[in-house]
């Protein structure tokens, strides 16, 4: 059975900045995070929906404690998503 779309709340650059100051440990976090999201900003027009969120996604990673960092292998990130009806278990992460 296909799932319902729903769509993401609407959401503004100044709500992203202020949920990211919230979970940033420190002043290089903030100054990072607010770097990376001016940056973001610029080129959001033209960029996808998909790829913006991709974007903002990465732009969270900043914000992982160093002990807890993702593994070194991020190639299927940048790859997006897997077409429709293909095995995404042989896909590598």
């Amino acid at each position: 059975m296909p799932y319902a779309i729903t769509p993401l709340p609407e959401t503004s650059w100044e709500d992203l900045e202020a949920i990211f100051d919230s979970l940033a440990e420190s002043e290089a976090q903030k100054e990072s995070v607010h770097h990376l999201l001016d940056v973001t900003r610029s080129l959001s027009p033209y960029l996808s929906r998909l790829d913006l969120l991709r974007e903002i996604i990465c732009i969270a990673l900043v914000l992982l404690p160093e002990n807890d960092l993702p593994p070194e292998n991020w190639d299927w990130l940048t790859r997006g998503p897997a077409p429709p009806g293909s095995d995404v278990s042989s896909r590598p992460c």
